[in-house]
């Protein structure tokens, strides 16, 4: 496993498998779900790239922290339904412990 160059193409070949992997939708309900999370996740990171990476942005101003606050609680409940839909009781504890914690903090 050979990665490319300075590894700066792992994470979006990571992200194309995570996304194209095979799965049989008629077999499995709860896939509909896992997909719902995995692309919010995907439309959360874009949200965040616009928000904070440009140069002009409202990263600056002094709504920045709630504007955060409110991405990162709904960025745990994505991985919460990616956990759920891929019916591992392994990947779903992680997800559980993410959302409790944006709900106690």
């Amino acid at each position: 496993n050979k990665v490319g160059i300075l590894g700066l193409l792992q994470s979006f070949a990571d992200l194309l498998k995570l996304v194209i992997k095979f799965k049989n939708f008629y077999f499995q309900s709860r896939s509909y779900v896992g997909l719902f999370g995995v692309m919010l996740l995907i439309v959360l990171v874009v949200i965040y790239s616009f928000v904070y990476g440009s140069y002009y942005s409202i990263s600056y101003s002094g709504l920045s922290v709630l504007w955060f606050l409110a991405v990162a609680s709904v960025s745990s409940y994505s991985l919460l339904c990616a956990g759920w839909g891929s019916y591992n009781n392994y990947s779903f504890l992680s997800p559980v412990r993410c959302a409790f914690g944006s709900v106690s903090f």
